[in-house]
């Protein structure tokens, strides 16, 4: 594929995953304001945006490696590349002020950290049987059948868990 309609399928894809999130947050922000029908238009258009991000991370996966290529790219480019953007937000909200923001930014930082662990154990062939708890509210994965009772990141209760695996 040309290089510039990769780079077109990356922003757009970028694009599509954000508004399709942001539009799921209008649609609660309408429902807790009564506007039932603004939420389901909300709703609807999140949903339309995210098949349209699918759709292009479709053309997307023609863009990478073997596995093992994609778990070093994972492992010495992509995951550090984040931390260090984290960090960086972290460093940035301490200096601002915003103490809320400052925590959010370091816990994902710390999750980060958590996915470089896991690919180091895949790699070494350490894993466990894929099974795996991710707390929908910050993105710790914890290896498992079962959720903690606390997230050790954000402290979330074990019913904002989801399951994960086969």
């Amino acid at each position: 594929m040309h290089p510039i309609i990769t780079q077109h399928l990356e922003t757009l894809f970028l694009k599509a995953s954000r508004g399709a999130a942001r539009k799921a947050i209008y649609a609660l922000r309408a429902r807790q304001g009564g506007e039932s029908a603004l939420a389901a238009l909300y709703d609807a258009m999140s949903q339309s945006e995210a098949a349209q991000a699918r759709r292009l991370l479709i053309q997307l996966r023609g863009q990478t490696g073997t596995s093992g290529d994609n778990r070093q790219t994972c492992l010495t480019e992509e995951i550090p590349d984040l931390i260090e953007n984290y960090n960086t937000a972290t460093e940035h909200a301490r200096e601002h002020g915003e103490r809320a923001m400052q925590g959010a930014f370091s816990q994902s930082a710390r999750v980060e950290k958590i996915y470089l662990s896991l690919l180091r154990k895949v790699e070494q062939n350490k894993i466990s049987q894929g099974h795996y708890q991710v707390c929908r509210f910050c993105g710790f994965i914890r290896e498992g059948h079962e959720a903690p009772e606390n997230c050790p990141i954000c402290t979330a209760p074990s019913s904002r868990f989801q399951a994960v695996g086969p």
